[in-house]
């Protein structure tokens, strides 16, 4: 088994799904999103892009008819209306430094997305490092990294979680996405 730290990478599998209200609103809102450094943003671009080519499947794009959002809505119908592929939606995508979002504070969180709102935040590995967890998980399983990204698209397409799980999505993107 891979370890990143000292979890087993199968801890970084949580990815996690934040409601914007609240106290965590107040917290995310007032500031200003930072980019992610340029080492973070070209993890993510090299991730995004494999990612991207994986969605191109068939097989892989079964998984916009496979969840629903809380209203019962296919993922597939919610990207329709921004007119572009699963894959183009995912290159479009933002993704900003989670530094200040508190679900990036629990180690085992690789990166945390809100269900309809299109942005992804990306977690630092921590204190005094500068690349990211995401850029640990690239390194000792791309196809991990790859099925994360995935998975956090769908939570920004409408899905929450819980259920299903964070390891139920992952384990079907992982199924679907080869």
């Amino acid at each position: 088994m891979s370890y990143l730290g000292s979890f087993p990478v199968i801890v970084c599998l949580l990815g996690a799904t934040l409601p914007l209200q609240g106290p965590l609103e107040a917290a995310i809102r007032p500031r200003r999103h930072r980019p992610l450094n340029q080492y973070d943003r070209l993890v993510v671009e090299r991730v995004r892009g494999r990612a991207a080519a994986l969605l191109e499947d068939p097989e892989c794009q079964r998984l916009l008819t496979d969840f629903r959002d809380p209203t019962g809505r296919t993922l597939d119908s919610n990207l329709q209306p921004a007119g572009v592929t699963a894959s183009r939606y995912l290159l479009h995508l933002t993704f900003l430094d989670g530094a200040a979002v508190p679900l990036c504070r629990k180690r085992a969180v690789t990166m945390v997305a809100s269900p309809g709102m299109p942005r992804v935040f990306v977690c630092p590995a921590g204190a005094g490092r500068v690349n990211s967890r995401l850029a640990g998980m690239e390194f000792d399983s791309g196809s991990l990294a790859e099925a994360l990204v995935i998975h956090e698209m769908l939570h920004t397409l409408g899905l929450g979680e819980n259920p299903p799980s964070t390891f139920q999505i992952t384990d079907r993107v992982r199924q679907r996405c080869r």
